[in-house]
């Protein structure tokens, strides 16, 4: 497993509110990601939940609100700021470099970490085991001629070579087979064992309901639920997340 410098870290956003041309994705959002936890973020489509991924991760600056890391304001700062306090992004559609070999798509997570070469290695070096055998196997490829579901492994094994403190995943299981989305959070599930926090992004259930221990539904772009992904209402605030239109 790669080294995840000072595991755990606490990401927040309060108050958060954004719009695109006007349009009102987010409304008053507030959610405290504690270190450690696996936490599940559901709702429908055009529940808001990309939008919140990408503020998470400094991708997107949000209208109005704040966004801290380990309680330091961090709303303002780059992406890269992000990634340089251990908070990672998987995007949704997993955005490779198709051309590009599966190494180099591997290393590129650890450069956009600002690591030296041989720090860069050992990372490999770890990750690796961690990928189908079509990604250990195939790392002279061009990411383009993977499956599907290597390609979100891939996407996975780019954020794991940043040494994530905070790994957050949009839509990690859109359009894969069943035994590829099992690997996937057979993944994360190593990962957050090991200390690094997980959020994940997604519309259906299942899968990351196997893991969370917390979980929160978004619904027109605002939590309708937020607290243990065990607590009987819970099981009511699911039907949000695959419905929509909280009553």
């Amino acid at each position: 497993m790669a080294d995840t410098k000072t595991k755990g870290g606490t990401v927040a956003v309060a108050g958060i509110v954004h719009r695109y041309a006007g349009v009102l994705a987010l409304n008053g959002v507030s959610l405290d990601v504690q270190p450690g936890t696996f936490t599940a973020v559901l709702g429908p489509n055009g529940a808001g939940k990309s939008t919140l991924a990408q503020i998470l991760c400094g991708v997107l600056r949000p209208t109005q609100g704040s966004v801290t890391v380990d309680g330091v304001a961090r709303t303002r700062r780059s992406r890269r700021a992000f990634v340089e306090d251990g908070v990672v992004l998987v995007p949704e559609g997993r955005r490779l470099f198709g051309q590009l070999t599966v190494r180099e798509n591997l290393l590129l997570g650890a450069y956009g970490a600002r690591c030296g070469t041989v720090e860069m290695h050992r990372r490999l070096a770890e990750t690796l085991p961690l990928m189908p055998r079509a990604v250990q196997e195939g790392q002279e490829r061009a990411a383009a001629t993977l499956s599907g579901g290597e390609q979100q492994m891939l996407a996975v094994g780019r954020a794991i070579m940043a040494a994530p403190r905070t790994i957050v995943l949009d839509e990690p299981s859109l359009g894969l087979a069943p035994i590829l989305i099992d690997k996937v959070y057979e993944v994360l599930g190593q990962l957050n064992a090991s200390g690094v926090t997980v959020v994940v992004i997604e519309q259906i259930a299942a899968h990351a309901m196997r893991y969370a221990k917390s979980l929160t539904v978004l619904d027109r772009g605002s939590i309708v639920y937020s607290g243990s992904a065990t607590d009987d209402a819970a099981e009511e605030a699911l039907k949000v997340g695959y419905l929509g239109h909280a009553t």
